[in-house]
């Protein structure tokens, strides 16, 4: 650190001018501070928090210039790479909507209308963490948003599991809310009481816990297991994550999701090593934005957009789907080239 903190500053300044009105020598001023430390805190405490308080609330502060600069650069270097993003973004949600609207009014059976549903509700949460990870990179923040990569990745392997399954599958996808209301409800009423908060009422844990009952009734007690609605296609021992990957062939991005834990949990690795910093910096201390490590969030958030994406798009053989196909590769080539480019020549 060249230069103190804001705040030393004003206790330096502080001690000053304690020191600038005491009349003795230096010898008996150290010892007269050391006596009158709790009042002299209280007079410092007294006199920075209204200063302090303004300080933090300034735009001029620390940490509003590092953001502003930050953000000029980020502008100036992958302006041109974001725009191209939110266009590939834009592009991907329409698909959403226009294979809903087209396909909720030609499916017949409430079946193909529920698993549509399914499958449009999982897209549109795809489309809407993807615009997380742009607003998360045009703001600086590298791992966040390869942090939030790993939930777009989880919805797309789902995703594709979903569109290959039969309706039997989509059901138990549905029903499997109720699995994961009882266990939220009951971790929440055994820390409530710490929290101040109140417990859910007995009448409706009862009522979780009959319409669980229920769903044991019908698919069997596994059910309430950890990916329990997988349980048509992956045998007891192997209902995870992990095999859901190998079943839409996208454990190739296993070592990626891997790593991107490293942004979520708090293991030692994601101190140890940042996105946002270049391997020159991976020695600092950094608490918020900085101009470097795009390319992986970008990149990856591309493929498990896309891949989804072009599973509507099959879903009927026009010129329209072609034409939206070619432009959604495009779009992804151009992005990914252009972030590429940008992360090279960034020093």
């Amino acid at each position: 650190m060249d230069e103190p903190y804001y705040i030393e500053n004003l206790i330096n300044q502080r001690i000053e001018y304690e020191k600038s009105i005491f009349k003795g020598s230096d010898k008996e001023f150290d010892k007269l501070i050391d006596e009158k430390i709790p009042e002299l805190l209280s007079g410092i405490t007294s006199g920075l928090l209204e200063v302090t308080y303004k300080y933090c609330l300034d735009k001029k502060n620390d940490l509003k210039k590092r953001e502003k600069e930050i953000s000029a650069k980020i502008k100036k270097n992958y302006g041109i790479g974001i725009q191209l993003f939110e266009g590939f973004l834009e592009l991907n949600s329409k698909i959403s909507s226009m294979t809903y609207e087209k396909f909720y009014k030609t499916f017949d059976t409430k079946q193909d209308l529920i698993k549509l549903d399914t499958l449009v509700a999982n897209h549109v949460r795809a489309c809407q963490i993807a615009n997380e990870i742009k607003t998360l990179v045009a703001n600086g923040f590298a791992d966040g948003a390869h942090a939030r990569w790993r939930t777009l990745h989880e919805i797309s392997v789902i995703f594709l599991y979903l569109y290959n399954s039969d309706y039997d599958t989509i059901e138990m996808y549905n029903d499997y809310v109720v699995i994961e209301t009882y266990k939220k409800a009951n971790e929440y009423n055994e820390c409530c009481d710490e929290l101040g908060l109140e417990p859910i009422e007995d009448s409706e844990i009862e009522e979780i816990s009959r319409l669980r009952n229920l769903l044991i009734s019908k698919y069997g007690k596994e059910f309430t297991e950890n990916y329990g609605w997988t349980m048509k296609d992956l045998p007891k021992g192997r209902r995870n994550f992990r095999e859901l990957e190998k079943l839409v062939n996208m454990n190739y991005l296993r070592a990626i999701y891997t790593w991107s834990n490293e942004s979520i949990h708090g293991g030692v690795s994601g101190i140890k090593s940042k996105l946002s910093l270049r391997e020159n910096e991976q020695h600092y201390f950094l608490t918020g934005p900085n101009d470097c490590g795009f390319m992986d969030p970008i990149y990856f958030t591309s493929i498990s957009l896309s891949e989804m994406s072009n599973v509507f798009l099959k879903m009927e053989d026009s010129l329209m789907t072609k034409i939206l196909g070619e432009l959604l590769t495009v779009f992804q080539n151009q992005v990914t080239e252009e972030f590429e480019n940008r992360e090279n020549n960034c020093t």
